[in-house]
C-alpha cells in the first residue's frame, strides 16, 4: 500500500510537470519565471518522492504540495498556479451552500481566507491595471459579476481612458471564471460619447434581460449610459440616459433599485461637485428617465457631518431598505470601514454599524434569508494599481449587526 501511495505521488508530480510545460510559454511571454529553476524544482520533487519509495518501512510522506507563487500585485505579468496532489487548485472547486455557510461569521462578516476571488490580468491584458466597482447578481444557479477594469493604472490621467467593463461567472459565488468575451462593455470608438472609457457598472436582471447602467466618458464630460443583454455577455448599448440632466460630469458609483410597490426606479449615486455631502438619489418611472434635476440629497443620521460617505449599495429585503457604505478618504480610501444603515422609505437613513469590515466599495448579495455575500476592494486600494476583488460572508440578519441598539 505504501508503494502504491508513493507511485500516486509520482503520477501527481508528472501531472505537475505537464502543467508547467503547457504554462511556461505563456509565462515566459509575460516576462515571468525562468524555465530552468522551475524544471529543477520539479526534478527535486521527483527525486524526493522516489527516495521515499525506497524506504518501504518508513512512514509514508505527505502528498506533494507544489506552489508556484507569482507576484500578489495585479498587472505584474507573473501568473500563479497551485497543484496539490495532482488536483487543480481552488479555481476548479465548487462549494455547496452548506460549505459557503461554513465560511460565514454569525456576529461579524468573515473574510474569505483565500482572497482575492478575482484578480486583474497579466501585463498587457485589457484588465491588467486594477479592478473595482463590482456588481453581483444570481440568475438561476449562476452568479454573475460585472466590474470595471483598468488596462493601465499608474499616475497618468490618461489611465482613465483604459477603463472598460468586464464579466465573470461562478457556480458558488466564491470561485470565479472571467468571461472569454471580455470586455463585455468596451469603451466606444470614433465619436461615441463613451469612447474615453466605460466604468461603474450596475446590473439588474428582470424579465429575461440583463439591464446595465454605467458611466462613460472622461472626467468633466461624462454621463450615464444604459445597455441590455439577453445572455449576460453580449450587450447592446442604448446611448446616454435621455434626461437632459443625465450628463452630470462629476458623478460616479451608480446603484439602481427597482421598487416594485411604487413601480419606480431609484438611482443612488455620488456627485463630486457637492462634496463632502455628495450622496444623492434620483428617481424615474422607467429604466432611463431619471430626474437628476430634482435629485434628493441623502444624509445618514448618526454619522458625523459633513463627511464623505459614498459607495452606497442599497437593497430591499423583508420590507426594509438596507444600505452598505463607507466613509471616503483620498487617496485610495486607506482605513475606510464599510458601514451599514437602514431606512423605511429609501430616503431617510439611520446608521446601524460603521465598522462591518476594513475595506471599500462593498457590494452585497443576499443568497438566502440568512446568507449574505459581500464583495469589496482591499484597504487603501481604491482606484489604485493592483486593486483586486475580495469576499466576506455573513450568516444571519444584517440588522443583528447593529451597534446602536
Amino acid at each position: 500500500m505504501k508503494r502504491f501511495a508513493h507511485r500516486q505521488h509520482i503520477v501527481s508530480v508528472l501531472v505537475l510537470i505537464l502543467a508547467i510545460t503547457a504554462w511556461l510559454p505563456r509565462a515566459q511571454g509575460a516576462g515571468s519565471l525562468p524555465i530552468t529553476p522551475l524544471l529543477a524544482g520539479a526534478t527535486l520533487i521527483i527525486a524526493s518522492v522516489a527516495s521515499a519509495e525506497q524506504g518501504a518501512h518508513e512512514q509514508a510522506p505527505s502528498p506533494p504540495q507544489v506552489l508556484l507563487i507569482g507576484d500578489s500585485i495585479c498587472g505584474a505579468g507573473i501568473w500563479s498556479m497551485s497543484i496539490i496532489a495532482g488536483v487543480a487548485g481552488e479555481g476548479d472547486a465548487v462549494l455547496s451552500v452548506p460549505q459557503v455557510r461554513a465560511l460565514a461569521g454569525t456576529d461579524h462578516w468573515a473574510v474569505y481566507p483565500h482572497n482575492p476571488v478575482l484578480r486583474c490580468g497579466a501585463s498587457g491584458e485589457w484588465d491588467a491595471g486594477a479592478l473595482g466597482s463590482m456588481t453581483v447578481l444570481k440568475v438561476g444557479e449562476l452568479f454573475h459579476m460585472y466590474y470595471e477594469a483598468w488596462g493601465v493604472r499608474g499616475n497618468s490621467a490618461m489611465d482613465y481612458n483604459t477603463l472598460q467593463i468586464g464579466h465573470a461567472t461562478s457556480r458558488d459565488g466564491v470561485h470565479w471564471t472571467k468571461d472569454p468575451a471580455n470586455p463585455v462593455l468596451p469603451k466606444g470608438t470614433g465619436k461615441d460619447w463613451d469612447r474615453d472609457g466605460t466604468w461603474d457598472p450596475f446590473v439588474l436582471y428582470e424579465d429575461g434581460v440583463f439591464e446595465m447602467w454605467y458611466g462613460g466618458g472622461p472626467d468633466g464630460n461624462s454621463g450615464w449610459g444604459y445597455a441590455v443583454s439577453h445572455d449576460g455577455s453580449h450587450f447592446q448599448k442604448n446611448g446616454r440616459l435621455p434626461s437632459p440632466w443625465a450628463d452630470l460630469n462629476h458623478a460616479e458609483d451608480d446603484h439602481v433599485v427597482h421598487d416594485k410597490p411604487s413601480g419606480r426606479h431609484f438611482m443612488y449615486y455620488w456627485d463630486r461637485k457637492h462634496e463632502p455631502m455628495g450622496l444623492f438619489r434620483a428617481q424615474s418611472a422607467t429604466e432611463t428617465d431619471f430626474d437628476f434635476a430634482h435629485a434628493e440629497p441623502i444624509r445618514i443620521e448618526g454619522l458625523k457631518h459633513p463627511a464623505m460617505y459614498k459607495f452606497a449599495h442599497v437593497i430591499q429585503s423583508n420590507g426594509k431598505w438596507h444600505m452598505f457604505f463607507a466613509e471616503f478618504v483620498r487617496p485610495g480610501c486607506k482605513g475606510c470601514h464599510t458601514g451599514y444603515a437602514t431606512s423605511s422609505d429609501g430616503l431617510h437613513w439611520t446608521a446601524q454599524n460603521t465598522n462591518l469590515l476594513v475595506g471599500q466599495d462593498g457590494e452585497v448579495l443576499k443568497v438566502a434569508d440568512d446568507l449574505w455575500l459581500m464583495y469589496y476592494g482591499p484597504d487603501g486600494y481604491f482606484d489604485q494599481k493592483g486593486c483586486d476583488i475580495r469576499l466576506a460572508v455573513f450568516r444571519g440578519k444584517p440588522e443583528n449587526l447593529a451597534t446602536n441598539k
